[in-house]
């Protein structure tokens, strides 16, 4: 049994036009060359493109992904940056891999010390070591009720 070849030159597929029939790829599948509007050339298989799952050669995916980029980046700075501080990350939770189970603790086994650190705006305004698990956490907390406190009750998120 013998497939009847298909000739797709000059149709268009999204943003694709095939231009030439360029051979067989694996398993038999026939190839176009195909030209895109954005003025890329791409090789596509003949199914892909009659039953509609290549579109373009490629650029169409990164245009969606921006435009959805765009979309979060435009929330967060409608909803969530206040004063150079994005709300929810001082609220967010800890994270998986935090083995001290305080945001902000750690230990550092080079100098056998526990880190406290905490960044606000941009800037480190506590990075100190300590010998005792609970005097770094102490001062986190310090930290947090100093510089975040202040700006999650101007905003209403203190309850988070």
């Amino acid at each position: 049994m013998t497939r009847k070849r298909i000739d797709l030159t000059g149709q268009r597929f999204g943003r694709l036009v095939a231009v030439k029939d360029a051979g067989y790829a694996k398993h038999h599948s026939r190839v176009w060359e195909c030209k895109c509007d954005c003025g890329n050339t791409t090789s596509v298989k003949a199914e892909n493109l009659t039953r509609g799952y290549v579109r373009s050669c490629g650029c169409l995916a990164n245009a969606v992904q921006h435009q959805a980029i765009k979309k979060v980046q435009g929330w967060v700075l409608d909803h969530d940056m206040k004063e150079h501080t994005r709300i929810s990350l001082l609220t967010r939770k800890i994270s998986s891999n935090n083995t001290s189970g305080i945001k902000g603790v750690s230990w550092n086994s080079a100098r056998k010390m526990w880190i406290a650190q905490l960044e606000f705006q941009h800037i480190v305004v506590l990075y100190s070591s300590f010998a005792k698990k609970e005097d770094a956490i102490k001062a986190r907390r310090e930290a947090e009720e100093k510089y975040f406190k202040p700006v999650l009750e101007k905003y209403h998120r203190d309850k988070e």
